[in-house]
């Protein structure tokens, strides 16, 4: 699954009663397409004076959704971030990132609520071709002046954008070039390049770019149109 920040924000406040007795306050949830991790909680470690240590502040819980993975792997990425929340809130100090506090509250809700929580998780083959299938992709839709259409990929840098757009317009007989930009796994299987190369299509109307975002491309400017039903970020 892909998570939204309702559902996310919906586990946080169900978590929080069930296994922390309702005391963590409500945080910030941001959607992330970083390839680093799976989830984050991000906060401030401000100095309150100069005898009354620190406090951390400006908490933002940061859930991947780059990667389509089953509710059960989302949910314990929740609790894992939650649990790094209840230590750094309350200030605890516990003997490193991972150390005897996070891992005693980690085996208790795994214990309490049957769930798989663990210090590192790591992609397995079908999770890591799943990050490939869906990563953002530029596509060239290409109408040809016969009455044909194409599609090419170009990687997502601005200048081989502007530069294909030109190159294409000055070498093929071309009626309009329309851009998108998408995670539909669908244009996984065309590659990436700059190379003037178009694949022919039958009918255009079949490919799956109802929520791609789409891209306005001059002779010197990219602009991003975003559409509201995608969270895909640039």
């Amino acid at each position: 699954m892909i998570p939204t920040v309702e559902y996310i924000q919906k586990r946080f406040d169900e978590f929080n009663v069930r296994y922390f007795g309702g005391q963590l306050p409500p945080v910030p949830v941001k959607l992330s397409h970083a390839k680093g991790f799976l989830g984050k909680m991000c906060y401030t470690r401000r100095k309150q004076g100069l005898f009354r240590g620190y406090k951390n502040e400006d908490f933002q819980l940061r859930i991947n959704v780059r990667i389509d993975l089953p509710e059960t792997v989302v949910e314990d990425t929740i609790l894992h971030e939650m649990i790094h929340y209840f230590i750094a809130y309350n200030n605890y100090h516990d003997t490193s990132t991972h150390g005897q506090l996070f891992r005693r509250e980690m085996d208790r809700i795994n214990a309490e609520g049957a769930h798989h929580i663990t210090i590192s998780h790591r992609l397995n083959e079908a999770e890591q071709a799943q990050a490939h299938l869906h990563k953002g992709r530029i596509v060239a839709l290409v109408h040809f002046e016969d009455g044909q259409t194409g599609v090419k990929v170009v990687p997502k840098q601005i200048k081989h954008i502007l530069y294909w757009h030109k190159a294409a317009l000055r070498h093929f007989p071309i009626d309009a070039i329309n851009w998108y930009y998408t995670d539909d796994g669908y244009f996984a299987k065309y590659p990436s390049s700059i190379a003037l190369r178009v694949f022919l299509i039958s009918d255009p109307a079949e490919l799956p770019l109802t929520n791609a975002h789409r891209l306005i491309v001059t002779d010197r400017q990219v602009r991003l149109q975003v559409n509201p039903r995608n969270n895909l970020r640039w």
